[in-house]
């Protein structure tokens, strides 16, 4: 990938043999370093790891992280099935499609292709350009996956939480198309009573007058509760009022059923079965959180410009599904709440008021306290303690920005020096629980301030260009490439900024799955393999299209009617292979190798597994050169 990155940078002719001779002297060396210890090193013993294995094997039990809290929650898997359940049996909200397994794919492509030629209209129209295009076509899309989180900070029902119901979006037919309509929403999702984050709203509160009640609404299940056409409607006025014709150069019509592809033409699936959703924004879809602020955003400018005098609050800032309220008088809140319960039939508001001169608001703890509104961190009940241990194998850097980026969140929510300090020593008190070496969290501390009060003088310089470069942790190794690849750019590359990511794709949320899989034949952007029943030969391919459309085309077959179909193109290696070879081969003949979203990175997966096992069947197909090896 880095050599992709720099190939195509503009460096002269007479340096690039260099410094590819340079990159690939690095590549290999690493390699050969690695493998004679091919073990990734692990903070774990090898009992620990056993018994996490032998709890990963346990399949009537659910391991999941909290709504809230960052702690581990253990659920019987049935009861959990059927809570999740009861949240999308509303038939106002949720429909169960009866689609039969073999006709799953067939669902999806004709989703997909409903899209496309809508798409296909627009760019001959000149609506969208090329690009844009290409962004949201789908190809080889997948349904969305739905899954619950427990909220164990409220009460319990029959010994279970409530459960909040997130959508996995990432790769459905429509997700592309979310994201792009997005940034073009932007300016209906805010208005003058909207926060834009608790920094800010910690230095708005301060300027407060502290006489007022403090109090609180919450909007109950605000995400489920959107009415869909509704708030498509507003959208769509408000951003083509004031004789705007186009929007991105997109028409008022055009517009208006992107947003309702967008937002009625996805599926998901549970516990096997799919369904759609018909009304409401799902939480995990890009267009959640923007379609709820524009609902909110313009009802809530009406709902205060009409609210009667007598109890209209005197401050009001809302994040999301949160509202902080200031009034004239305790008895203000409650004929507020009953005036905005009465607004809108799908709008339902719980209250909170403050207590003993404290209220909480986000991640903020407001206190009146001699004459004024004072500010310091509040941690919800829900709140475990529980950061990324010291233990845990990652870079040192990476445990030395989680302090950095409490103590950022600390200094700026603190209205005083007093409060900080108090906070402080309650952050000490947490990283040593997370087995931080109290030195290590002095020197972070020290190293904060001292940026804070002694800043340095900046010198301008001509700005760098950044690349950034993926690669995973493996300790020792990990830091020696990093100082040789810096060290090639700082001679012969001085005008990038190269800038390493450590990943790590050892965790143990991978060892914990929960969430329904997406079926082998719905499966894209995969290398697979396939192995002849007959005589054991072997090729190994990669498709960014569904795995069951690639698997026809080896087999001769329909991927829709499952009919033998005439090969009116080049056959596939696999194909010509089945001809001579006494065997019937099968979809059960093809393997899953490995995945990868990004189609530059699958190509070269694909390239090093030929490299690495040399099929038999692709010794004739040309795969991507491996210039580095």
């Amino acid at each position: 990938m880095l050599y992709r990155e720099i190939k195509f940078s503009g460096i002269s002719a007479n340096e690039f043999p260099f410094l590819k001779a340079k990159l690939q002297d690095t590549a290999l060396s690493s390699y050969m370093n690695f493998k004679k210890d091919s073990s990734p090193p692990s903070n774990l013993s090898k009992e620990e790891f056993e018994s996490l294995l032998a709890l990963k094997n346990q399949n009537d039990l659910v391991f999941q992280k909290a709504d809230k809290g960052n702690t581990i929650v253990i659920l019987d898997k049935s009861a959990y099935t059927k809570s999740v359940e009861l949240l999308i049996q509303n038939p106002e909200k949720f429909e169960k499609l009866n689609i039969q397994a073999e006709k799953e794919l067939n669902f999806l492509i004709n989703l997909e292709s409903k899209l496309k030629s809508r798409y296909l209209s627009m760019l001959k129209n000149k609506f969208i350009d090329e690009v844009t295009y290409s962004k949201i076509c789908p190809t080889g899309s997948r349904p969305g996956v739905l899954y619950g989180l427990a909220k164990v900070h409220k009460p319990t029902k029959n010994g279970l939480p409530p459960f909040r119901p997130i959508l996995s979006a990432i790769g459905t037919p429509t997700y592309n198309l979310a994201k792009f309509l997005v940034p073009l929403l932007s300016e209906v999702t805010t208005n003058s009573y909207s926060v834009k984050d608790s920094f800010h709203f910690a230095n708005e509160i301060l300027s407060q007058n502290a006489e007022f009640h403090m109090a609180s609404l919450d909007v109950d299940s605000l995400f489920t509760n959107i009415p869909l056409d509704e708030t498509i409607k507003i959208c769509v006025e408000k951003l083509y009022s004031n004789d705007t014709n186009k929007i991105n150069g997109i028409p008022k019509s055009d517009f208006q059923k992107l947003l309702e592809l967008a937002t009625k033409e996805s599926f998901f699936l549970f516990n096997g079965s799919f369904y759609k959703q018909i009304d409401g924004v799902s939480m995990g879809s890009p267009l959640g959180p923007t379609l709820a602020n524009a609902f909110l955003c313009f009802h809530e400018d009406i709902w205060l410009k009409e609210c009667p005098e007598q109890f209209k609050p005197i401050f009001y800032r809302r994040y999301v599904d949160d509202i902080f309220l200031l009034f004239s008088s305790s008895k203000h809140l409650e004929p507020f709440k009953t005036y905005m319960n009465s607004r809108h039939k799908n709008m339902n508001f719980t209250s909170e008021e403050e207590s003993l001169n404290t209220m909480p608001f986000l991640d903020i703890q407001i206190t009146r306290e001699n004459g004024k509104f004072n500010t310091n961190i509040y941690h919800k009940p829900t709140f475990s303690g529980v950061y990324t241990n010291f233990e845990s194998f990652i870079p040192t850097y990476m445990k030395r920005g989680l302090i950095f980026s409490l103590l950022f969140r600390t200094f700026d929510i603190c209205s005083d020096f007093k409060r900080f300090h108090v906070e402080i020593q309650k952050l000490k008190d947490i990283l040593q629980k997370n087995q931080y070496p109290l030195k290590f969290i002095d020197l972070c501390i020290k190293s904060f301030l001292d940026k804070k009060y002694e800043p340095k003088n900046t010198v301008q310089t001509v700005p760098k260009k950044d690349v950034y470069f993926k690669m995973p942790y493996l300790g020792k190794i990990s830091f020696n490439i990093r100082t040789k690849l810096r060290g090639i750019f700082s001679e012969k590359l001085p005008h990038y900024n190269l800038k390493i990511i450590f990943t790590s794709s050892c965790r143990l949320q991978n060892l914990f799955h929960f969430k329904d899989r997406i079926p082998k034949m719905l499966r894209s952007g995969i290398v697979y393999k396939f192995e002849c029943g007959g005589c054991n030969a072997t090729y190994y391919g990669k498709t960014k299209r569904h795995l069951k459309v690639r698997m026809s085309e080896h087999l001769g077959i329909s991927h829709l009617t499952g009919k033998k179909v005439k090969i009116s193109n080049q056959p596939t290696a696999v194909f010509e292979h089945s001809l001579f070879c006494d065997s019937s081969p099968s979809f059960e003949n093809f393997t899953i190798l490995t995945s990868e979203v990004n189609d530059f990175k699958l190509t070269l997966m694909e390239s090093l597994l030929i490299n690495r096992d040399k099929p038999l069947l692709n010794k004739t197909i040309k795969s991507m050169p491996l210039e580095l090896f």
